[in-house]
């Protein structure tokens, strides 16, 4: 007897509870009873809740299983697939639905579709009514879904609008310390657990680790958010604080496809201050194994909490850390399918980073105005720079040139002692802050982190340019720094003295 391989699919796992697998079930019995001549595997690939439009199932699915195993030669020629419809298949663009098809029927492995009784072998692929029937079948699965997308898609975006515009609520779903108010038009605060979300908060604020907080909460024997008694983890303590929704901002999930989709502010209720989640959010604990002489110094990043992608707005995350201090700062929502921006590496970014900024600013009175010395200094020697170049013209016109002379070099004299006044300044400056800290101590690397905090407000992450946009917490902003190649501190000052601004683009 030949044998007979049932594939099930469906797309949403909603079906479940529908009719569906029952559906595809009773088809492939009755094909059976007809076919005596074929015995069922006991193997049945099954993919439930697996959507064949971009084709995942084919990826990840059973459906990748089954053609790994067609394209190893596990399953013999004169085999026979039966499937409800072509469209269980795939629901692909048509090139890629007939290529798996092609792929199964020219390793001699028949397809049955159960609800028309198309019989596909390896002659059909010659027979151009067989190829163009499969063809138009394709076209239309690959329409109904992309039209369905559309419409699943014009949906939220309609109802993230009136969310926006009109504070209306997008579903009934809510966190768990929220719940949808007796008129359905809004939530409701659950005051016994916002409580304890206000107390992991305020033990966060106090240097607890993760680890500590989910601990005391179990020996207290507090309920988790599920109601679970001493049931708390770090992990679920980390993800809790780092929630936008506690401040009351609904983000989107990496599932949303609509362009442009941001969050929406004031959607929930807020619990905890914003200043308070800013203030958790830029908590770096360092564990007890930090301490250990052997611990990797570069697993410190020095910037944490400080970098966002400049593209979505979303944290940099350190990726790929290795004892050399390798890896790459990438947008955390590129993992979630949200964000295409390219990473950056590591190694340059902390070198330009470090040697230009926090050495460069960390070395000076970060409160930039024409009363800091070295500002001051600049702007003088502009000012001479031009009196010299007045007296220079004056000097080609004038048929006396004596005094314009004496004056000329006066205004050289000056500018010379100031240039030699800066360098030392210059210098002493880049020296003490050079030498103060090693990137490879692990103290140090802590004091750089220090340092940065006191100095950085926030650093906007370029990846496609390999730039950054970096705004100081007095009120400098320094746009498209370069971090591929070194770029003196001095020199933009200079440039914002000469400009007589706070901000300069590079």
């Amino acid at each position: 007897m030949k044998r007979a391989i049932a594939y099930l699919r469906f797309s949403s796992l909603q079906q479940v509870q529908g009719d569906s697998v029952r559906r595809q079930k009773k088809l492939i019995d009755e094909w059976l009873k007809h076919n005596a001549d074929y015995y069922l595997d006991p193997v049945t690939f099954e993919d439930l809740g697996l959507s064949a439009y971009r084709g995942q199932h084919a990826i990840s699915g059973a459906f990748s299983e089954f053609m790994e195993a067609v394209q190893k030669e596990l399953i013999e020629a004169g085999s026979v697939l039966l499937v409800e419809s072509l469209d269980r298949l795939s629901r692909e663009k048509i090139g890629d639905a007939s290529d798996r098809l092609r792929t199964i029927l020219k390793a001699g492995i028949d397809v049955v579709t159960l609800t028309d009784g198309t019989h596909y072998t390896r002659d059909s692929l010659d027979d151009p009514y067989s190829i163009i029937k499969a063809i138009l079948i394709a076209q239309r699965a690959n329409e109904e879904s992309e039209i369905k997308s559309k419409r699943q898609r014009a949906v939220w975006a309609e109802k993230r609008k009136q969310a926006a515009e009109k504070g209306k609520i997008m579903t009934r779903h809510c966190p768990s310390w929220l719940k949808v108010n007796a008129a359905g038009n809004g939530f409701e605060v659950i005051e016994d657990k916002a409580d304890i979300i206000r107390t992991i908060f305020e033990m966060r604020l106090d240097g607890r680790s993760f680890e500590k907080i989910s601990q005391a909460l179990n020996v207290q024997g507090k309920k988790n958010l599920r109601g679970k008694v001493s049931q708390w983890n770090s992990a679920s303590i980390e993800r809790l604080v780092k929630s936008k929704a506690v401040i009351g901002v609904l983000s989107p999930s990496y599932r949303i496809t609509v362009p442009d989709v941001e969050d929406i502010s004031n959607y929930y209720p807020a619990i905890i201050s914003i200043e308070d989640f800013e203030r958790v959010r830029r908590i770096s604990y360092e564990p007890e194994s930090r301490r250990n002489t052997n611990f990797n110094p570069h697993l410190i990043n020095i910037f944490k909490g400080l970098m966002h992608c400049k593209e979505c707005g979303h944290a940099i995350i350190l990726t790929g850390i290795s004892t050399k201090g390798y890896g790459y700062y990438v947008c955390s929502m590129r993992r979630q399918h949200r964000c295409k921006t390219e990473a950056v590496r590591r190694d340059l970014t902390d070198r330009y980073l470090i040697t230009g900024v926090l050495k460069g600013a960390s070395g000076m009175d970060l409160h930039l105005s024409n009363e800091t010395a070295l500002t001051s200094m600049t702007a003088r020697q502009l000012e001479l720079t031009g009196k010299l170049q007045n007296v220079i013209k004056a000097i080609e016109l004038a048929p006396d040139v004596r005094e314009l002379t004496v004056r000329a070099a006066e205004i050289s004299a000056e500018i010379i002692k100031l240039k030699s006044d800066m360098a030392e300044i210059q210098d002493e400056r880049d020296m003490k802050a050079a030498s103060a800290l090693n990137v490879l101590n692990v103290a140090d690397r802590k004091e750089f982190q220090l340092i940065a905090r006191r100095i950085i407000l926030d650093i906007k992450i370029d990846g496609k340019s390999k730039t950054c946009d970096i705004y100081l917490h007095n009120g400098m902003k320094v746009l498209n720094y370069p971090l591929t190649k070194s770029t003196g501190w001095s020199s933009i000052l200079d440039a914002m003295a000469y400009l007589e601004q706070t901000e300069i683009i590079l």
